[in-house]
């Protein structure tokens, strides 16, 4: 962050973290601890809704949980504009191919520049891979026209808006604790989709009337940031919330392999190294959260429910995310000048055009590139997962089997 140690090239970074994940299981006995402490992986890494997760605290409680979230998600919607597709999700997306952004590069780098394989639309695949992974979750889930959805984890309401708007007559409540978020998901539903509701509010604080009433639930990416003691009242939460014969839930979530969840819980990585101090480009990534293998989730599943929710599916689209990060990088490096602009609004005491000011918006811009590569570098080797997990009510036999497509 710096500008003490720098690469050719993104790429080159990349090779550097695939140096150490190659060797991870070997002791670095020669390498200095300053350096050993910044690139242990697997990393405390979540998307992005995908970010990094840095466990500052044991328990994510209702009074710490609203400044956590804030923390990365009201850095500024205009900043989150530059490198998100024109949806605004904030997650791993599902491509028709992992790497046909790397042919396409590699083809526009020669003399002649061919067309997008696989026919690809070249126009947005980003947008288009968002739309096929909002719908993959409406499908899991089985929305039906007339369902009543809970949303846990709003982002910028593109899901909430694919439900209302893909399938009649439905209805969503949707959660947030970023505020910025439910002003930009307000301002979207003001002008036609009354059907969206946003709600600024933890989901372990839902009124009583909303027991028992939801068809649905849906959340992405939203459980990493909660705390490993807290899955078992989530899902509780989920459960007394959907309807106890018919409900239906799915729950995405970036995992860490079992086998390396021991050591890195007990960690200290890149995030939790640097969010401890109070400037704005060392701003916490999900503060308070840790990644939970997919057992952690499963069990919880059960458990938190008393046995009433069943596990129906568990899918990996974690490699999807690789590609997803290049593009958020591409255009986070691209659109950096729009991205600065909106920092120095933002936060004009520390980001300005003195010399200071110009040096910590270069650190932020670094620290972003560094944490886009080190999350790729995770999701690319499959030393990090995202799973997709689906799960209804025992006996409901009107939900079918429900594949992937």
């Amino acid at each position: 962050m710096r500008g003490e140690v720098s690469f050719k090239s993104d790429e080159e970074l990349l090779k550097f973290f695939q140096i150490f994940i190659d060797n991870r299981d070997k002791p670095l006995f020669l390498v200095p601890s300053t350096i050993t402490s910044l690139l242990t992986l697997p990393a405390a890494i979540l998307s992005l809704p995908v970010g990094i997760v840095g466990r500052l605290v044991p328990s994510n409680i209702l009074t710490t949980a609203r400044q956590n979230i804030s923390a990365h998600y009201d850095l500024g919607n205009d900043m989150f504009r530059v490198f998100l597709s024109k949806d605004m999700t904030y997650s791993c997306a599902i491509f028709p191919s992992l790497d046909a952004d790397l042919k396409i590069s590699n083809a526009r780098a020669g003399a002649t520049p061919r067309p997008s394989p696989n026919g690809e639309p070249v126009e947005d695949p980003l947008h288009d891979a968002q739309m096929r992974k909002l719908q993959h979750i409406i499908h899991k889930a089985d929305i039906r026209p007339g369902h009543r959805v809970l949303e846990i984890g709003s982002g910028w309401g593109s899901l909430a808006l694919a439900i209302t708007r893909g399938v009649p007559h439905t209805t969503v409540d949707t959660l947030t604790l970023s505020v910025e978020q439910a002003e930009h998901v307000r301002a979207l539903v003001r002008g036609g989709d009354a059907r969206v509701r946003v709600h600024l509010l933890d989901f372990r604080a839902m009124p009583a009337e909303w027991r028992g009433r939801f068809d649905r639930v849906v959340s992405v990416e939203m459980v990493e940031a909660i705390g490993a003691d807290m899955y078992e009242t989530y899902f509780a939460a989920i459960d007394w919330a959907l309807k106890p014969q018919t409900g239906v839930g799915v729950v995405q979530g970036i995992t860490i392999p079992e086998a390396r969840y021991d050591a890195y819980a007990k960690s200290e990585d890149f995030i939790n190294k640097w969010v401890r101090l109070p400037l704005p480009w060392l701003l916490a990534l999900f503060p308070g959260g840790i990644l939970p293998t997919v057992t952690h989730l499963t069990d919880a599943i059960v458990t938190g429910s008393s046995q009433r929710l069943l596990v129906e599916s568990v899918e990996n689209i974690g490699p999807h995310y690789a590609r997803t990060l290049r593009e958020w990088r591409r255009r986070f490096d691209s659109g950096f000048g729009d991205i600065a602009q909106a920092l120095k609004a933002k936060y004009p005491e520390t980001m300005n055009d003195t010399p200071e000011g110009i040096r910590e918006v270069e650190m932020f811009r670094r620290k972003w590139i560094y944490y886009f590569c080190y999350c790729e570098a995770g999701f690319s080797t499959r030393t990090l997962g995202d799973h997709i997990i689906t799960f209804t009510k025992e006996g409901n036999v009107e939900y079918g089997c429900q594949v992937f497509v």
